[in-house]
């Protein structure tokens, strides 16, 4: 079972809770993080304790953090210790309460430990000075405001109203919405801060768009719709969406499946019936595929807070990402009994279309991208330093015509033959394995001119993402199903990829010529922005070294002149 973030199972099925402190907390407390036993087997009872657990101690911490940044010396160990470490009692209904300070039942290992926690804070306290450059008016005003703060916190603490003469704090002045939160600068809905949002992306490729809208949509049906205003959606809403993302139906739009909120599909999970009323069984979206939906949603609600749409943290910075087990983690490149399935003669020189034979055979011999392949023009394969190579280029898709004025014939070949990169570093050259030019690379370039056609795979349709690559995808993985060894989600054509970044990753070629080779974002800043491009010469002595497999047979695999011409001028696409 997928847990929520805050919540661990031990190999006894009894259920911990855990929160990561602040760094200032940490410190004083001498831990990173809070974990405590709830005393339960039960999944229910456990979500729903550590649900509440999480929105009792979450505005703890947050008030005890902006203490810290006032004033460390206003609130001691002690104080924290009772706030947020000890006295927490479950109740068998799944509830709780802080009710009494408590360290260890022997009373010499407790004074230890509170002893540790002051000689901590007193250390903490030397490194952090936050009087520094201070004057004596703004040090009498902190030390008054962390005060009041922390009064206030030792009464939430105790369930209680702050004692009397307590002026509230800058904090709870403000005006405050359902639950507590605070009404943000620029209140605004979650659909009318999305707009906003994606015209700050104008320039990104349109399947990234497409990907951050996919992410939105499912959010704002997990939350009730995009009418919601985005500063009043509570941390457990965040927390629910996260847990009900291990229970959405891949495709669930497309297969008809009608989602309901995250509460609600925790409570019962969507099912889609036939015409008899039976279940029908659905696979649920991957691990992948439920953080990538978290990663951008992070990014859309550190726009929502930037822009002053909602006050405090992120709430997808921290969440608890979702994983497949052993039996996910995306593809993985193929071992050497596979790759000889792949390229064995009898199997290989039997396809009937050219994306799978030249397909697996560019894909392995150059670790370029399906969609790089799959839109290669052939003006794309050019020669540097005597070296063959093809260009990965971006080309902008051109921009439509006015109504007064139709698109010239320069225009449309220019919008059809535009190319989307990943990032700045996928555009580059990548040398050209003398295997490919031996099996007969140059006479099928020859074909595809001599039919009047201009791309590398002219059969290859682009699709509203403005990719080509779902064809070659598709015609890949049927022939490696034919050869016995797609597995999917693990087994793919991008395995190999996957084979290339390992092989260049096992030889002496540097990390930085690597990622060139490849089209990897170069890690740290030297990288990215001192070290020059590795010399075209240098790089296909180094990469041919490495993608040296002696067991494909070049001679028996060998491309034969006109193979593919019928095929190609029978389903040729602009």
């Amino acid at each position: 079972m997928l847990l929520a973030s805050h919540l661990r199972r031990s190999r006894h099925g009894i259920y911990y809770f855990r929160i990561v402190l602040p760094d200032p907390i940490a410190a004083v407390l001498g831990q990173r993080e809070l974990v405590r036993s709830l005393g339960i087997r039960s999944p229910k009872l456990a979500r729903k304790s550590g649900y509440q657990l999480s929105i009792q101690l979450t505005p703890i911490l947050e008030g005890l953090q902006r203490i810290m940044a006032i004033d460390p010396n206003s609130i001691s160990p002690k104080d924290i210790k009772k706030l947020v470490v000890e006295g927490m009692v479950f109740q068998p209904d799944g509830g709780m309460r802080v009710e009494r300070v408590k360290t260890s039942d022997d009373p010499v290992i407790a004074k230890q430990e509170m002893k540790a926690l002051e000689d901590t804070a007193t250390a903490w306290r030397k490194v952090h000075d936050f009087t520094k450059g201070m004057d004596d008016d703004t040090y009498a005003r902190r030390q008054v405001e962390a005060t009041k703060l922390r009064d206030e916190l030792l009464a939430m603490a105790a369930n209680t109203q702050p004692a009397a003469g307590v002026a509230p704090t800058q904090a709870a002045a403000s005006p405050a919405a359902a639950n507590g939160v605070i009404v943000p600068l620029r209140p605004d809905t979650l659909a009318n801060t999305f707009a906003d949002y994606m015209n700050t992306k104008a320039n990104i490729a349109v399947a990234t768009k497409t990907a951050y809208t996919g992410s939105f949509e499912l959010f704002a049906t997990l939350m009730g719709g995009a009418h919601r205003m985005a500063h009043e959606i509570t941390k457990l809403e965040f927390l629910e969406f996260n847990d009900a993302l291990s229970h959405i139906p891949t495709h669930a739009k497309k297969r008809g499946i009608k989602l309901g909120t995250a509460a609600e599909i925790l409570k019962s999970p969507p099912v889609k019936l036939d015409k008899d009323g039976t279940p029908i069984d659905y696979d649920i979206i991957s691990g992948d595929s439920a953080n990538l939906h978290l990663t951008n949603l992070q990014g859309f609600f550190d726009y929502v807070i930037g822009s002053g749409r909602r006050e405090g943290e992120n709430p997808f910075t921290k969440m608890t990402r979702h994983s497949d087990g052993n039996q996910g983690g995306g593809a993985v490149g193929f071992e050497e009994n596979e790759l000889r399935a792949i390229f064995d003669p009898a199997s290989l020189m039997q396809t009937k279309r050219p994306s799978q034979f030249w397909g697996p055979l560019l894909a392995l011999y150059t670790g370029a991208r399906l969609n790089e392949l799959a839109c290669l023009d052939l003006v794309d394969f050019v020669e540097e330093k005597g070296i063959p190579c093809i260009s990965v280029r971006f080309v902008p898709k051109a921009k439509p015509g006015t109504k007064k004025q139709k698109q010239s014939k320069k225009q449309e070949a220019a919008a059809r033959s535009a190319k989307q990169v990943k990032n700045a570093t996928s555009r580059r050259q990548v040398p050209l394995h003398p295997d490919l030019w031996e099996i007969g690379l140059q006479e099928y370039i020859d074909d595809v001119r001599s039919i009047g056609g201009t791309r590398l795979f002219p059969t290859m349709p682009l699709d509203k993402k403005g990719k080509r690559e779902r064809r070659m995808s598709h015609d890949g993985n049927e022939y490696l199903k034919f050869v016995g060894v797609h597995v999917n989600r693990q087994k793919v054509m991008h395995s190999f990829r996957d084979t290339v970044s390992d092989m260049l990753g096992i030889s002496d070629m540097d990390e930085f010529s690597a990622d060139q080779w490849t089209g990897h974002t170069t890690q740290g800043i030297k990288a990215k922005h001192y070290r020059k491009k590795v010399a075209i010469d240098i790089q296909a002595i180094k990469g041919f070294k490495a993608l040296d497999f002696p067991f494909i047979d070049t001679e028996a695999i060998q491309y034969r002149p006109g193979w593919f011409n019928d095929y190609n001028k029978t389903n040729m696409v602009p």
